[in-house]
């Protein structure tokens, strides 16, 4: 329901007082209803795309839930599908209009997304993107008492960056350096 208001406020009421102003003012002016008629139908049409485009702008940088505007994405790292750039970006963007527990659910999610294309693209540098996600989201935690699905947001996460660590980073683990004679049980 937020969103109709949302669309009734940026373009319903932009697009009626360019309607009513359009057609009054130059008719009372000009006397001449051609011209009026003219420019009643150029002037609403270029209001109601000016109000579109910032309308969009606007939810993308608040982010609010839409019908109209849904994406789809499967944040999966064990998928091996990257996700686009665009996306990550503009939920980063989103990012410094949230607060509270949002803000901290919202880290984790993009700690999740930059560890998926860091496995899809084996890139480590977004696996320390990644990384230093999960070290804001376990700050942000610090401060403040948080629900269990938060927890578990974040819990997932840090999982997640320990199970990957070693086949993105290229890192052997501190046994596995030493002969296989000394330690056979450990398969390396």
């Amino acid at each position: 329901m937020k969103w109709l208001g949302l669309v009734l406020l940026f373009i319903g009421l932009s697009t009626a007082i360019a309607v009513v102003l359009s057609f009054s003012i130059p008719y009372y002016l000009l006397h001449n209803v051609t011209l009026v008629n003219t420019i009643s139908t150029i002037i609403p049409i270029v209001v109601i795309v000016v109000s579109v485009v910032y309308f969009r702008k606007y939810l993308q940088s608040h982010n609010p839930v839409t019908p109209f505007m849904r994406i789809s994405i499967t944040i999966l790292p064990d998928s091996g599908q990257p996700i686009d750039e665009k996306y990550i970006k503009n939920f980063e963007a989103n990012l410094k209009f949230v607060k509270g527990e949002e803000y901290i659910k919202q880290l984790a999610m993009l700690g999740m997304m930059y560890l998926q294309n860091a496995i899809a693209y084996d890139n480590k540098d977004l696996y320390l993107k990644a990384k230093g996600y999960l070290s804001r989201a376990e700050e942000a935690m610090k401060d403040r008492s948080v629900s269990l699905e938060t927890r578990l947001l974040v819990d997932n996460l840090r999982s997640k960056i320990e199970t990957y660590k070693y086949k993105i980073l290229n890192f052997l683990p501190a046994y596995c350096i030493q002969p296989r004679e000394i330690i056979p049980s450990f398969p390396c």
